[in-house]
């Protein structure tokens, strides 16, 4: 198996890894030994979506850009239950980590915010949020008072604040069943 050598604040440990390694596996069925290392393709997805890069700036010391999207792509596949493999690693560290500052696994206080941001032109969904003039896809995230994630929800950037983060509260009920307030900005206020 073909290891790679990087060391990114992005980066989580070989430790972390064995957490959610059974889970990144099961995506590809495994007939004969494995020639890429996932943990250096889980780093480089975590580089990625931590950094805000495009593909093409991936650091030549990770995988190639096209394996790293392969797995992406396979490990953002909903399941029947409509979670992806993805949503089920980011719950598992983020647990992981409360759990060593003694904290309960879910947060009672959440951080909606959301984020307009362009994106390529052969993208198949994306908007036009005009209050910042952005053609693309919109981001909306809760996170803890650490800075956790605890749901994650991508719309095009057409879709309101408000709105993308009811849908994004309604997709993540089990992760967010604790929270008792949110904290928004005045993008979220009805009208």
């Amino acid at each position: 198996m073909r290891t790679f050598n990087h060391n990114y604040p992005s980066d989580i440990t070989r430790e972390q890894y064995e957490i959610v390694r059974e889970d990144l596996e099961q995506v590809k069925t495994k007939t004969k030994p494995r020639e890429i290392d996932l943990y250096s393709v889980f780093c480089a997805l975590l580089y990625i979506i931590k950094g805000g890069i495009q593909w093409s700036m991936l650091p030549s010391d990770f995988p190639k850009k096209s394996i790293v999207r392969y797995y992406y792509d396979k490990w953002s596949r909903p399941r029947a239950d409509g979670t992806t493999i993805l949503s089920t690693v980011l719950n598992k560290l983020v647990v992981q980590h409360r759990n060593g500052e003694l904290r309960k696994d879910k947060t009672s206080f959440g951080v909606i915010d959301a984020q307009s941001v362009p994106n390529a032109d052969t993208a198949g969904e994306k908007g036009y949020d005009a209050g910042k003039k952005v053609s693309g896809i919109k981001r909306h995230i809760v996170v803890d008072t650490q800075g956790l994630p605890h749901a994650i929800l991508v719309t095009p950037a057409n879709v309101t604040d408000r709105n993308g983060a009811l849908q994004m509260i309604g997709l993540n009920l089990n992760n967010l069943s604790s929270v008792l307030k949110f904290s928004v900005d005045g993008g979220y206020i009805a009208i």
